[in-house]
């Protein structure tokens, strides 16, 4: 009766055994499945973008909501402080589709007393991910197709509507090339991973930010809850050499200036100097290296 039972326990124990050798093969195999589908997602959804030329990025990191400011079309902004249109071409369709992206994030945008308001922060990254294409954008001296072009033209009209609410700019800078809808010192140029467009409400109270584009019209009004309109702003841009200077006045009193500075863009005739340029320096390099290499065979032999 002992060895039955003796029997019966070992053949218990070896069953177990088989059965947790199974299950960790099993475990073992998904995590190596789970870890192939982690990477394939990483390798299918990394993209590089013209805005952030010297990295990648995860697309689905891209799509973080900021919390620091918020969207609020319920309550009452009675009082409209400031105005400014821009125009763009409705028939260039990547470019307009840009802009309402942008739009999009900035139409409805709380910002409270004593906030401040980031561009970047509120629109985000310019990925294909969120709906951006490639426009033409500003790379160096010259217009390239890079994605998100046409979003300066949003960040320059929200610049010149709070230039006009008398807010407080924080971070604006123009272009490195001349640009047309907005005058020349009046711009406010944009790059996620360099150069923001920042101003801080520096009024009495919350006001918000009202962004529409239709038809080639791009809007951005300020509005308040309280009238804290100003008497009277002036805004003044100067060339001065090779500089345009703009100037902010409120009741008679200078407030804020800004000063910019543009390259005009090569023109085809210039490109095509530059390529041949390149070309001609390029064979008088090869020929030093080929009559160096026959100077140094000869002096062998």
């Amino acid at each position: 009766m002992k060895k039955i039972i003796a029997v019966f326990c070992t053949a218990v124990l070896i069953t177990s055994m088989l059965a947790a050798c199974s299950n960790s093969q099993q475990a073992s195999g998904n995590n190596v499945q789970s870890s192939a589908d982690s990477a394939s997602t990483t390798e299918s959804t990394t993209m590089r973008t013209t805005e952030d030329l010297s990295t990648t990025f995860k697309e689905a990191e891209t799509n973080t909501v900021y919390p620091a400011l918020k969207k609020d079309f319920d309550s009452s902004f009675p009082y409209e402080i400031a105005s400014y249109s821009s125009y763009y071409l409705s028939s260039n369709e990547t470019r307009t589709k840009n802009i309402h992206e942008a739009v999009d994030h900035l139409n409805g945008i709380v910002i409270p007393a004593g906030k401040t308001f980031s561009f970047n922060q509120t629109v985000g990254k310019r990925t294909v991910l969120a709906g951006y294409q490639a426009a033409k954008v500003v790379q160096g001296d010259e217009f390239v197709d890079g994605l998100g072009g046409g979003i300066c033209q949003v960040s320059s009209t929200v610049f010149q509507s709070v230039l006009r609410a008398n807010l407080q700019i924080k971070i604006r800078a123009c272009h490195s090339l001349e640009i047309s809808y907005v005058p020349l010192g009046g711009d406010a140029t944009v790059q996620w991973n360099s150069q923001d467009f920042q101003f801080v409400n520096n009024s009495s109270c919350d006001i918000r930010l009202i962004v529409t584009a239709n038809d080639g019209k791009l809007t951005c009004t300020v509005e308040a809850k309280e009238d804290i309109k100003p008497n009277k702003v002036d805004i003044k841009i100067k060339k001065d050499g090779k500089s345009y200077v703009l100037t902010r006045t409120v009741d008679g009193n200078v407030n804020y200036t800004t000063y910019s500075k543009y390259a005009k863009p090569k023109s085809a005739t210039t490109k095509k100097k530059d390529k041949d340029k390149k070309k001609t320096t390029k064979k008088k390099s090869d020929k030093n290296k080929d009559k160096k290499s026959t100077k140094s065979k000869k002096k062998k032999s």
